[in-house]
């Protein structure tokens, strides 16, 4: 396919994508950018869903800054995140990117992807995450598994590594446009264009698809 019948591809599948889904927004809760960061750390390999469940009433109750989880300490963290899959490495990536934020940053979550990506445990997955949601960025491909999966089932990639596939994304999505599309495909890739079993014959994007008409 050249770059031009991938871009009208493209075009289509942005437009159907934000009528089927106009509100489509991030699934773990938040309220400000240090709760994103440190769930979005936390979710990698977990549903978003145990994070929620477990984070959500330490935010209210005990973390509400970088500085809070340093002074609970490794082993308090610890304790409290168990319920998430591979609590002992999240707890030390956890307190490392809070003891940069705080020295580096005087407790403020930076608002940059190469000052994101400097923190320990977050990488460019992340940090869009970061920058959509919590500073109105509309130039970032979050390249999570639903986006990775549908992007390559609609044929709109060719690459397997994440930083290719974001950088493929990124010549056929217009800049304002790849926040949006993120989330939505995304969304798309949750209801309708699940992993296993992939609901086709309810699937608006299905005259697109490679996966179903090869």
């Amino acid at each position: 396919m050249t770059k031009e019948d991938l871009l009208k591809k493209s075009k289509v599948i942005i437009k159907r994508l934000a009528e089927n889904y106009p509100d489509a927004k991030c699934h773990l809760e938040f309220k400000n950018p240090f709760e994103l960061l440190v769930s979005t750390v936390l979710a990698a390999q977990c549903t978003d869903d145990r994070v929620n469940m477990t984070m959500v009433p330490l935010y209210k109750s005990k973390y509400k800054s970088t500085k809070d989880i340093l002074k609970d300490g490794i082993n308090n963290f610890r304790n409290n995140i168990k319920s998430i899959n591979f609590f002992n490495n999240k707890t030390k990536s956890i307190l490392s990117l809070s003891e940069s934020v705080e020295s580096k940053y005087n407790g403020r979550i930076p608002s940059s992807m190469e000052e994101l990506t400097g923190l320990p445990g977050v990488g460019r997955k992340s940090a869009s995450v970061i920058l959509g949601n919590c500073f109105s960025k509309k130039d970032v491909i979050i390249v999570d598994t639903h986006l990775k999966r549908v992007s390559a089932r609609l044929g709109l990639i060719e690459n397997d590594n994440p930083d290719k596939i974001e950088t493929e994304l990124k010549e056929i999505i217009p800049a304002k446009e790849q926040f949006h599309f993120s989330m939505r495909i995304g969304e798309h890739g949750r209801l309708i264009c699940q992993a296993k079993k992939p609901k086709c014959g309810e699937c608006f994007l299905r005259d697109m698809c490679v996966f179903v008409n090869s």
